[in-house]
């Protein structure tokens, strides 16, 4: 698993999640993905490589990461993006998505809970969430996304969770939404 599926399903969260009003500020997604043995050790590589690289070109890549509107940990086998809601994006309940994926949603709710299937075409995959609500300041999750490579159907479970840190965002830019 690259760095950017993890980060498309990080972003259909954020959406799915934002179908109840989130507050204005920075939010942390953390998602764990159960992943094959081979996937596991290509995110343990990438987070080594991450961990050794020079403090100053870390830096770099973080402070251009955050400028973008996210920063980015793997640490633990977990992904964790913290991004700005604009008070703007969530009185439009618009959550901040780049739809890199062109994906779909069907979504159906049920008081704090939210079923979501979702079909995306770059890369070809679907898949279903669940979302509990925990008011307007978190939610967990629980994904399962499916795709086809190699003439095989391969399946990816993700578990996580939203939450607010608080109404300023720090240094972290709020990330412009290609959602419509």
């Amino acid at each position: 698993m690259k760095l950017a599926p993890a980060l498309l399903l990080v972003g259909l969260m954020a959406a799915t999640a934002h179908a109840q009003t989130m507050k204005p500020g920075l939010w942390e997604f953390k998602q764990t993905p159960q992943l094959d043995p081979a996937r596991q050790a290509q995110m343990a590589q990438a987070q080594k490589a991450m961990e050794s690289m020079p403090a100053d070109q870390r830096k770099m890549i973080e402070q251009m990461m955050a400028q973008k509107g996210v920063s980015v940990s793997m640490s633990g086998g977990a992904i964790t993006v913290k991004t700005c809601i604009t008070k703007e994006q969530a009185e439009r309940n618009m959550a901040p998505v780049q739809d890199r994926g062109h994906c779909t949603q069907d979504v159906k709710r049920s008081g704090s809970t939210i079923q979501t299937h979702f079909v995306c075409t770059d890369p070809a995959s679907e898949g279903d969430a669940v979302v509990t609500l925990r008011g307007d300041e978190g939610f967990t999750n629980d994904v399962t996304v499916r795709r086809q490579h190699d003439g095989k159907t391969e399946t990816m479970k993700v578990t996580g969770e939203g939450r607010w840190l608080g109404a300023s965002c720090g240094d972290i830019q709020p990330m412009k939404s290609s959602a419509k």
